[in-house]
């Protein structure tokens, strides 16, 4: 029996659609376990509910506020099942413990808090590209399923819902690596239509050597596009690079972690920050801040940061302690903020013009950049 042309492309759209960070897949986790006593159960579940929380607010650092303290040690209350399962590993029986978290109360405990909790999230579709050997291509993740498992792995402990091209010749016929390079918006937009989304991402990844990739990222929504870089590591390493960089962005701008410190907040943005190592190395500047008591991500955008210090005593501590720790070099304050389009109530899994609400990259008293 034929099924209708339209029922086959219905049926073959819902196939390239991974479900990633739906709700009902944000409160379910699991870890390996050494026993099933109560003190080893209660430990893991702490350590799961951190997990659920990057998923829920999309803040990777979520569990490094202090009001995130009272959520995790109310972790074995807040589970609404468990159970234990056994897998073998080279002969060797594993035993695992999943739980899947109240939901609702888990929110709950982060609103009280004044923590974010994300709830409306862009969904993502992938376009990706390489070059090897002198040869440019489109990349069917369906060819590299490694890349593929690690790629939505990572969505999926993001919270990141991503959608992935067919690759089909329809795909093939809009969208050539020529525009992928080009960064032709124009065509990429033009090939994205026949999937929901709410944002494209483009990666474009050159091979410099044994597994070693270097790569170029353009995140695309309604108001334009903005890019990075991802630093030469492995092609798996890579895609789970550029799906925390998105995340990260995406979270700073629509589920910030609330002021931490009112009108007597110091916001400091912070350039130079164009790889994972680089910004591992600000989080490790900012946490070794003796006057600083609480830092919140604000806002990210291509290779800028702002934080938002609630600072002991005078601000110019803060001031002191960053030139002192000679791994910045102040810079001139950026100009007036700017203001952001976002998407109306109800646009989302569209790529139409927004003439909806403003936001406004957030103003900044003091300016720096990272030293190498």
């Amino acid at each position: 029996m034929l099924l209708p042309r339209c029922l086959l492309v219905v049926l073959a759209l819902a196939w390239a659609v991974p479900v990633i960070g739906q709700s009902g897949d944000l409160f379910v986790e699991q870890t390996p376990v050494e026993d099933e006593s109560p003190e080893t159960r209660n430990a893991a579940l702490t350590v799961m509910l951190e997990r659920v929380l990057v998923r829920v607010s999309g803040n990777a650092a979520i569990a490094s506020q202090p009001a995130a303290a009272d959520v995790l040690a109310a972790a074995p209350r807040l589970v609404q099942q468990y159970r234990y399962r056994n897998e073998e590993t080279g002969g060797e029986p594993d035993r695992y413990l999943w739980a899947r978290f109240d939901g609702a109360a888990v929110e709950r405990m982060l609103r009280d808090r004044n923590l974010p909790v994300w709830v409306q999230r862009p969904t993502v579709l992938v376009w990706l590209a390489n070059e090897q050997n002198g040869q440019r291509q489109l990349v069917a993740l369906e060819n590299r399923p490694t890349a593929r498992v690690a790629l939505l792995d990572r969505a999926r402990e993001r919270g990141l819902p991503l959608q992935l091209p067919l690759m089909d010749l329809e795909d093939q016929a809009a969208l050539t690596p020529a525009d992928m390079w080009a960064d032709y918006l124009q065509a990429v937009r033009s090939a994205s239509v026949r999937y929901p989304h709410d944002r494209i991402l483009t990666g474009r990844l050159t091979a410099i050597g044994q597994n070693q990739w270097r790569g170029a990222w353009s995140l695309i929504g309604t108001a334009g596009s903005e890019s990075f870089a991802s630093p030469p590591m492995a092609f798996d390493a890579a895609l789970q690079f550029a799906v925390d960089q998105v995340q990260d962005r995406l979270a700073a701008r629509y589920a910030p972690v609330a002021g931490v410190g009112g009108q007597s907040g110091t916001r400091v943005r912070f350039s130079g920050i164009y790889d994972l190592p680089r910004y591992a190395a600000l989080l490790d500047l900012i946490e070794r801040l003796e006057p600083v008591r609480r830092a919140a991500l604000r806002y990210a955008d291509g290779n800028d940061m702002v934080f938002e210090f609630d600072v002991r005593g005078d601000p110019q501590n803060l001031l002191r302690a960053l030139e002192s720790s000679g791994r910045v070099a102040s810079e001139p304050l950026p100009a007036a903020p700017v203001p952001l389009p976002l998407p109306p109530p109800g646009t989302l899994g569209t790529e139409q013009a927004v003439d909806g609400p403003v936001a406004f990259v957030p103003a900044v008293d003091y300016a720096y950049r990272l030293l190498n």
